[in-house]
This record gives C-alpha cells, structure tokens and sequence, in this order.
C-alpha cells in the first residue's frame, strides 16, 4: 500500500479515536453525571449541613453538627453516633427520585401529604432557610413513597427505603458507646474475672501482665481488651433505672474493668452483672454514674485469663460436650 495512503488513513483513524473519546465517552459521562445530579431529592452539598430536625412516629429529634461530630440536642442532651446522623444526611443530600408528578396535585391528601408522616428539616451552610422534605403515603404498588421538596409544584417518587432512613429517634441516633476514653491515655489496667484479679502495664506500646506474676496472659488480648472496651456499645439504656442494682446483677458484680494512665489516676471503669430470669441479659454500669447499659453479648465471658487455665476450660467444655453427645 501506498506509504502515504497509510499516514493518511492512520492519521485519521486517530482523528476518530480522539472524536469518540471526547464526544463519545467524556460528553456521555458529563451528561449522565447531570442528569444524576437534576434527579437528587436535595440539590445540597452533605458536608454543609449544620441540623437535621426530624418529626416522624417515633417523636421529634434534633441533631446538630459541631466541628465534625453531632450531638442531639431535643429531647435529651447527648453525643449522637456520627455514621447514623451521616446516614441520614446522605439520604437527603444524595437521594435520588424515581418519578415525578407534576404539576401538583391538587389534594395532596390523596399522596399522604396533607399530614405528611415524617417532616425532615435540613439546616445548610449559606442557605438561609432550612431545607424541607415531607414524606407522605405509599404508591399503589407499595414500594415508593410520595415526597414534597419545600414548596415545590411537583411531588417526588423514592423508594420505601429512604422512609425508613428517615423514621429514626434519639434512641437509634444517639452514640451507643458505653465508656469513651483515648487508647493513647491508658497505661495502666486492672480487672476482675471469676473472682481472680489481674493487673497489666503498658511501657513503651508493649502490655505486660504485672499480677498474678506467676501467670501468663498474651499480650494481644491484654491489647484487645482495651480495643473492645473502646467499642463497646449498648443495646439499651437505662438512664434512671427504676429497679435496684440487684436486678441486674451489679450489686454484686460478676466481674469489672479500670483503666488507668500514667500516674495510677482512672480514666474509666466499668462493672459487670447478668441476669439469669426470666432471660439471661447482661448489663454494664460506669463507675460514677447510674446509667445501666444493656449488652448484646457477654462481654465478660471474653475478658483475659491465663493460658493455661484457658487451656484447661476449654477441655473441660470438650469433655462436657463429648458426654452429651447421644
């Protein structure tokens, strides 16, 4: 072939490639991003919401932004969990409807919007009045929900799901977390299990069992037992416990842990008591406080005990196991 002809057909292949790429691909890309972008529920930006009041059947909740952690502030006065109070703002900010109906419906009373069954008020950075999101009643087929967005003349189709994003009380948003400490703070620990107590000691990021001195304790799960004591969350919580400590089983705690810095000064401690009737439940309490914390797990059953008496338990359950076996 023709060396020119060659240039001349390679050259425009390359003028065809360039072509698709930019009208093609980047054009297609940015028109897709638009129209994601016209189809949002809020046309906000997530990072600039300042409040978000719900008032849904569970009751009315505020919850307010301060630096980058949230706190509620109506009903009670508590720290709010940071994911669950970001849910809902993703929800709202990056939502996405399905349908529209417009003009507006005369009788919004037809859409379940005439007393709308959750009222969603967003206060944003640079908007001065708050943004506003009602959530009315199902569509025929059941898996949408009717929305108005402030004052618009359209109604909105989501689905179910973004309902129940929103259908959240102080119970589900507050932060669950049972005691809050700096793993960095502590450097000194203590704890109680089966009436046997320990004692550990952090030097220079290395934990080490101080007593009993004769026994031996991993080091990853002396490390553990603060990581899960960080995390450690509740299930329930009793803020004024109507019934007596023995209740729970913290008149007489089946086992406690205190954490400690430096200077042998607490940073925080808890106590551990079950209930055996009519269900087993299992429960916390911080020292200084009268706040009762149900758990969903037994925690207590995972504290640190020496190796060998691990060891020997865990035959022992083997051989309980091997004779109820039919």
């Amino acid at each position: 072939m023709n060396p020119k002809k060659i240039t001349f057909l390679s050259a425009l292949l390359l003028l065809l490639a360039v072509f698709y790429y930019v009208y093609e691909v980047r054009w297609t890309a940015r028109q897709k991003e638009k129209v994601g972008a016209s189809k949002k529920v809020l046309n906000i930006d997530g990072e600039n919401v300042e409040r978000i009041r719900l008032k849904n059947p569970k009751g009315t909740v505020v919850v307010e932004k301060k630096g980058k952690d949230w706190f509620i502030s109506e009903p009670i006065k508590t720290e709010a969990d940071r994911w669950a109070s970001e849910q809902i703002v993703d929800t709202l900010s990056d939502g996405k409807w399905e349908r529209e109906i417009k003009p507006l419906p005369e009788n919004l009373a037809d859409f379940g919007l005439a007393g709308p069954e959750i009222e969603a008020a967003l206060s944003v950075a640079g908007i001065s009045a708050p943004e506003k999101v009602l959530v009315g009643g199902e569509n025929p087929a059941g898996n949408m929900r009717y929305v108005r967005v402030n004052q618009e003349e359209r109604l909105l189709l989501v689905y179910a799901r973004f309902r129940d994003a929103l259908n959240k009380n102080a119970d589900d948003l507050r932060d669950k977390r049972i005691i809050r400490f700096k793993e960095d703070a502590v450097a000194k620990m203590i704890w109680r299990v089966d009436n046997k107590k320990f004692a550990a000691e952090k030097k220079e990021k290395k934990w080490t069992l101080l007593r009993p001195a004769a026994e031996k304790i991993a080091e990853s799960r002396i490390k553990s037992l603060v990581w899960r004591l960080e995390g450690l969350k509740s299930k329930k919580i009793f803020e004024k416990p109507e019934r007596p400590l023995s209740y729970y089983g913290l008149d007489k705690p089946r086992a406690m842990v205190k954490l400690m810095d430096e200077n042998g000064m607490l940073v925080c401690g808890l106590s551990f008591g079950v209930r055996k009737e009519p269900a087993v439940s299992y429960y916390a309490k911080s020292d200084g406080s009268d706040t009762i914390y149900e758990l969903s797990h037994d925690f207590v059953n995972n504290l640190p005990k020496p190796e060998e008496e691990k060891e020997d338990n865990e035959s022992e359950e083997s051989i309980q196991k091997g004779k109820l076996r039919p």
